[in-house]
């Protein structure tokens, strides 16, 4: 399905939910466009003037998403909730905003072969050439507009892009999502919330400094709480709400344990930015940060949850 080689220590052996796509389902295809990047720390990052995203764009971070996608779908057992499902045809035109490598589209094109996959992104990380016939991508900026018609897809997928759109943007996104909906479509949309409740000092640090860089840059770290409210605001019919927690601790199933990964490797991914948190005066401290912070989601039986819900253009 395109992910990358891990470069890390094998994972715990994941829940027999997780699987890949078989590979004989896909073809050759192209994408000629490419996104500007730069190289901070030999790390890979985006360049893009209107983009708040400020994750990286290099192999790790495909690594870090793959792993991350196919956890979220051991969490819930699926890729759509039932509500999406129900209402999704069998010859759905589908759009996943914020696409990523392409995990999700690559996963569901090969469920439901007769419907087709648009994914969209800032980064062109997704699979250039081999995918399957009913899959296509695109370099998009969604804060630019979405390119299509009116009325134009029966689901829109979009998950975990609170770390790309500032508070004030999501009016717009959402515009563009009810506009390009066909009327009675669906928008499955998923956030995560990092619950700070805690006994650790270094869990509440680390917490604080990540959602200090978000707010710097004009995000909401608590999107996730308000997402009924928001597509309320925006004259979508909730279908459907749930949330599911991701248990840390000496007895951890695999999913979290993966997500422990997925989250150490977030840390990587953000070390420049968290050093200037945590440590500026002497980043040699980050890596013995880390790994006590890391300790200490164990030991102290820290949780995130996971936020989905299903709205419908009326």
């Amino acid at each position: 399905m395109g992910a990358k080689q891990s470069k890390r220590s094998p994972a715990p052996a994941p829940p027999s939910s997780i699987h890949r796509p078989p590979t004989d389902l896909v073809s050759e295809h192209s994408v000629a466009t490419s996104s500007p990047r730069i190289t901070v720390d030999g790390r890979v990052y985006h360049n893009i003037e209107n983009s708040s995203y400020f994750f990286p764009r290099d192999e790790q971070e495909q690594d870090r998403l793959n792993s991350q996608h196919f956890a979220i779908k051991a969490l819930f057992g699926t890729n759509l909730l039932p509500s999406a499902e129900q209402a999704m045809p069998s010859d759905a035109k589908v759009l996943d905003v914020g696409c990523g490598p392409g995990s999700w589209v690559m996963e569901m094109a090969v469920d439901y072969p007769n419907a087709h996959f648009t994914g969209i992104d800032i980064s062109d990380i997704f699979p250039t050439t081999i995918r399957p016939d009913n899959v296509s991508f695109e370099l998009v900026n969604v804060l630019d507009g979405l390119p299509f018609d009116d009325n134009s897809f029966d689901l829109v997928h979009m998950r975990f892009l609170f770390t790309a759109i500032r508070t004030d943007e999501w009016t717009r996104v959402l515009n563009e999502i009810y506009r390009v909906l066909k009327p009675g479509g669906i928008l499955q949309w998923g956030e995560l919330d990092l619950t700070e409740a805690t006994q650790s000092p270094f869990i509440e640090r680390f917490a604080s400094a990540f959602h200090s860089i978000m707010q710097e840059r004009q995000q909401d770290p608590w999107i996730a709480y308000k997402l009924e409210s928001t597509l309320n605001q925006h004259q979508f019919e909730i279908v459907e709400q749930t949330k599911k927690k991701i248990q840390y601790g000496r007895n951890q199933d695999a999913i979290a344990q993966e997500m422990l990964w997925v989250w150490s490797t977030t840390l990587q991914s953000l070390r420049p930015l968290v050093i200037a948190k945590l440590c500026p005066e002497d980043p040699t401290q980050y890596e013995s940060l880390v790994q006590r912070y890391l300790q200490d989601c164990t030991d102290c039986n820290w949780f995130m949850q996971v936020w989905f819900i299903t709205g419908r253009k009326l």
